[in-house]
């Protein structure tokens, strides 16, 4: 062999070698600035819009800080966040994409398939730069005259107590999937969205999996995960922490003119959840709300809940309703909160109730195993008369009802809202451990109830009280 035949060999190899080692799609090599000092959405919508052109593959964000508005991914690409690589919101809210009436936030799909947002680096939605910071929103209106306090409902002293901020003007959903297929979202952390997180809509076969979501729990409207409208969805060891609910699964067409919705009517099921670590400041875990697409088939299991207003709600108020879901294997602990924020310390809570002009879809074969719960109200299972909520079975549960420091400002109400019947929204009730009304077909086995010491407000009662509620024969 010539040298000169051995030299252009080793070169070639010199070259494949250094080919191979290059992480996909660098975003550096778009003229990303990775000092957070230049806006950078153009460079990596380049670096993705090249990915996508060559049949995909991944685009590489390295170690360092990327100012971004509204990203758009696209099929076949997965955006990879290296450890130590944090895409940075920018506040200059004219660097975000309009879609329906609202701005969408740092990542925006729509109509992709086999797209992906994995890595161990960070997005940083400055939620707090978005908030007034000195003032909280409180509850306020002719709702008051139902309640225990009248005008003192969760009054607070001095200071903002639990919140919830006032906010500025700000974007919508941070990341948003929508009518999306094979979805992938895995190891990425993100911090203080100033709305809700994550928003999955009309997409089909979702894995998320090792997430990490931080949002100040200040913060109004900071939902961590919505799976909005689809289907066959696995979500699994997931930490969560935010200001309003950390997990929903919801049939929503239409959102109030929310980037992603897209007035698509399709079933909703096989949604399964497992492994989560969940703290909220209105519902650990939300299921339901104004849905037009009817919801069944979900497994939720293996669940921590800790330091919430509400553990698990679910919240029927439109049309379309829900069956055949099974909760298994739940830790929650829940407490009462000052501030506007949905829920009263409920470790359960039921609802089925207008806040529409249909009749609420109708709730059946739900089914809770293997609980322990502490709480600071009761378990609560409510169905107005006009509503059909049957085949609720509670085995191996255990609750322990506790009195709040807050009791004098909050104590002794159910938190029904959303709710179109005034005297049905937050308004003054007694407090057993758990109370059920308007329930058909219900099923216990090895239900445990107890007052915590220290109880003595007079409204607590040990034990299970019903109204108009039959039980499984």
């Amino acid at each position: 062999m010539s040298d000169k035949s051995h030299f252009l060999i080793v070169a070639g190899l010199l070259c494949l070698a250094l080919s191979c080692s290059k992480s996909g799609y660098d975003v550096r090599d778009y003229g990303a600035d990775s000092t957070g000092r230049k806006l950078s959405t153009a460079n990596i919508q380049k670096a993705v819009d090249k990915c996508a052109a060559d049949g995909g593959g991944t685009v590489t964000v390295p170690r360092g800080t990327y100012l971004v508005g509204t990203v758009n991914l696209k099929s076949g690409v997965e955006l990879r966040l290296e450890r130590g690589a944090t895409l940075v919101a920018s506040t200059d809210l004219s660097d975000y994409q309009k879609h329906n009436d609202g701005l969408a936030g740092v990542l925006y799909t729509e109509d992709a398939e086999n797209v992906a947002l994995t890595g161990d680096g960070c997005i940083f939605g400055r939620g707090m730069e978005f908030m007034y910071a000195d003032s909280a929103k409180v509850i306020a209106g002719p709702v008051l005259q139902y309640a225990r306090q009248k005008e003192n409902l969760r009054h607070v002293e001095e200071g903002i107590g639990d919140g919830p901020l006032h906010p500025k003007d700000r974007f919508n959903q941070m990341i948003v999937f929508s009518n999306c297929r094979n979805v992938r979202i895995e190891g990425v952390t993100c911090k203080d969205s100033p709305y809700w997180c994550y928003l999955v809509v009309h997409c089909e076969k979702v894995r998320v999996h090792g997430i990490t979501i931080d949002n100040n729990l200040l913060i109004p409207n900071s939902d961590g995960l919505d799976i909005i409208s689809s289907s066959d969805v696995l979500v699994s060891d997931c930490d969560i922490s935010c200001g309003d609910d950390a997990i929903v699964l919801a049939g929503y067409a239409w959102h109030f003119g929310d980037p992603g919705f897209r007035h698509i009517r399709k079933p909703v099921r096989n949604i399964n959840i497992s492994g989560c670590n969940l703290r909220s400041r209105s519902s650990a875990i939300r299921i339901g709300g104004w849905d037009q697409n009817a919801m069944s088939d979900f497994n939720l299991s293996n669940i921590n809940i800790y330091d919430s207003n509400c553990g698990i709600g679910i919240c029927i108020r439109d049309s379309a309703g829900l069956s055949n879901v099974n909760f298994s294997n739940f830790n929650i602990s829940t407490r009462l909160h000052t501030g506007d924020w949905w829920g009263n310390g409920e470790p359960v809570k039921l609802s089925v109730i207008r806040d529409r002009e249909s009749v609420p879809g109708a709730v059946r074969n739900i089914h809770f195993s293997n609980f322990n719960t502490t709480g600071q109200n009761s378990i609560l299972f409510y169905a107005s008369p006009e509503a059909t909520v049957e085949n609720i079975t509670l085995t191996d549960f255990t609750c322990v009802l506790g009195q709040s420091p807050l009791e004098d400002v909050a104590g002794g109400n159910y938190d029904l809202r959303p709710s179109s019947v005034p005297d049905r929204e937050f308004y003054e009730a007694s407090t057993p451990v758990i109370y059920m009304e308007n329930i058909r077909g219900v099923g216990l086995s090895g239900v445990r109830t107890s007052l915590a010491p220290g109880v003595t407000k007079p409204y607590f009662k040990d034990g299970i009280v019903t109204v108009s509620t039959s039980f499984a024969k």
